[in-house]
């Protein structure tokens, strides 16, 4: 399901319904109010694997698959102060699922993914990417995102830091440069691998990847499910250092909070853990009062940490929680 947090609703919309069928629904959930609202009927097909950012205006929806044999490189706008949807204008590259999307500042970068499903025991990068911008209602083409980033093995983690796109993958943080529209390596030499070295491939859709920018920083933690090594790149000074292990599994996610915050959903549980940027440590929260679940939607609103959705060991999961500090 493509989720977001558009500082007062958490905007959902597609994934799978029950007997793991493409969904074409959304709602919008308020925590002020604690209510759902259902989101008018959007113009594009019900989809899986459609990506959604916020940017200050629109929720932007784009690609995602409808069945084994069928992705879209279409995508529609949301509008909340409306409830108006537009479609958005047809895209430079194929149809793509499971693709990276990030919000700039200025732009809507996709790129990677697969054209269809689906590849076995694997993570599929695919190269071509795209930019669009909702004050012209136009994309361009951007170039290709090269190797490490992009390629068929182990998981990659885009961000935006500073205004630009970052991508995380196999070790090395390239950064796009909109003015030369090209794709390079970061500044700063990152450490290598612990002793023991947690981050080495064991098959084709190793290593797992989870990563987050705050506080001008970019955060990643790669590895075998449950031993995450952590690094931080700072862009003021372009340094690295190395930081404390996660402790989570494929299908965590990570969500920065307040200044100094991070926060993860671990994966195939229902833990969530707390991180303080100054201490360097992770601190696990009150277990959540709901299954299981993976590929949860992880969102902290401002006042509280939403923990919603997500697959769980029956299908999708429609319920969720909040947390509150101190609360």
């Amino acid at each position: 399901m493509a989720a977001a947090w558009t500082g007062r609703q958490l905007v959902v919309w597609g994934g799978q319904a029950d007997g793991h069928e493409p969904a074409a629904d959304g709602a919008a959930y308020d925590p002020a109010a604690d209510r759902w609202e259902v989101l008018p009927a959007a113009p594009i097909a019900g989809r899986f694997g459609a990506s959604a950012v916020w940017d200050g205006k629109e929720v932007l929806l784009w690609g995602g698959q409808g069945d084994a044999t069928t992705a879209f490189a279409d995508g529609a706008a949301y509008d909340p102060a409306t409830r108006r949807w537009t479609v958005l204008p047809a895209a430079p590259i194929g149809p793509r699922t499971g693709h990276q999307a990030i919000w700039t500042g200025k732009e809507m970068i996709v790129w990677g993914g697969f054209a269809r499903c689906c590849p076995i025991d694997s993570v599929i990068h695919d190269p071509a990417a795209a930019a669009y911008d909702p004050t012209t209602v136009r994309w361009r083409r951007i170039a290709d995102v090269p190797p490490p980033w992009s390629g068929d093995d182990g998981s990659a983690v885009t961000v935006a830091n500073d205004g630009r796109a970052m991508a995380w993958r196999h070790g090395r943080l390239g950064a796009y440069d909109a003015a030369t529209n090209a794709w390079s390596e970061v500044a700063g030499v990152a450490p290598g691998a612990l002793p023991g070295n947690a981050a080495l491939p064991t098959g084709t859709a190793d290593p797992f990847a989870v990563g987050v920018a705050a506080d001008h920083e970019v955060f990643t933690w790669t590895g075998r499910s449950g031993e995450l090594q952590g690094l931080a790149w700072r862009s003021s000074d372009a340094t690295w250092r190395r930081t404390a292990t996660l402790d989570a599994q494929v299908g965590g996610s990570l969500t920065p909070g307040e200044p100094g915050r991070l926060f993860a959903a671990a994966g195939q549980s229902s833990r969530v853990l707390e991180y303080s940027i100054a201490d360097d440590r992770w601190s696990e929260l009150p277990l959540a009062p709901i299954p299981t679940r993976s590929a949860a939607v992880l969102v902290w609103t401002g006042s509280e940490l939403l923990f919603w959705g997500g697959a769980g060991d029956e299908g999708p999961e429609m319920d969720g929680a909040a947390w509150r500090p101190g609360g």
